[in-house]
């Protein structure tokens, strides 16, 4: 069953379950249960299906200054056309990477990339991103700040 699917038979309750995870990836199902008025095994057993098909995930996210990556960019990628997903498995192996997303508009690939300084940077994108084969033009835009950052889309509005 696809994804798209998938979201089609989600009900109000795991709805709002996904809701409660999304605030607190971390709170226990009892604790999600109390809230929502249902038995905590219904909890575990619904939010075990949700992880296990994919519908979710859970996971720690970690703050990337905190952890020495002090540069953070957005790289628009144009790419020879016969070589579009070869690029993209190329360049998602990469760990500088975080994101890669194929796209429409004058780019044909987007990524996110995290790195220690500018030099850490100026090296992944001429000396790793440029050497892919199909890359035939890159534009950078750097981060000066991060006003948001969430994984918690507007997807669930009842």
């Amino acid at each position: 069953m696809s994804r798209k699917s998938q979201k089609n038979n989600l009900d109000k309750t795991d709805l709002a379950i996904i809701r409660t995870l999304q605030k607190d990836g971390r709170r226990p199902y009892a604790e999600i249960a109390a809230e929502l008025g249902l038995a905590p095994s219904t909890v575990q057993q619904r939010a075990t299906r949700l992880i296990e098909s994919e519908v979710i995930q859970v996971t720690a996210v970690a703050e990337p200054a905190t952890l020495g990556y002090g540069v953070a960019a957005t790289v628009a990628v144009k790419v020879d056309g016969t070589q579009l997903i070869e690029a993209a498995k190329a360049i998602e192996k990469f760990t500088e990477v975080g994101f890669v997303v194929l796209c429409t508009g004058p780019y044909d690939i987007l990524l996110e990339v995290g790195c220690r300084d500018n030099d850490e940077l100026l090296h992944f994108i001429s000396g790793k991103l440029a050497k892919v084969k199909g890359v035939r033009e890159t534009e950078t835009f750097l981060y000066l700040r991060i006003v948001k950052n969430s994984y918690q889309w507007g997807l669930l509005d009842e």
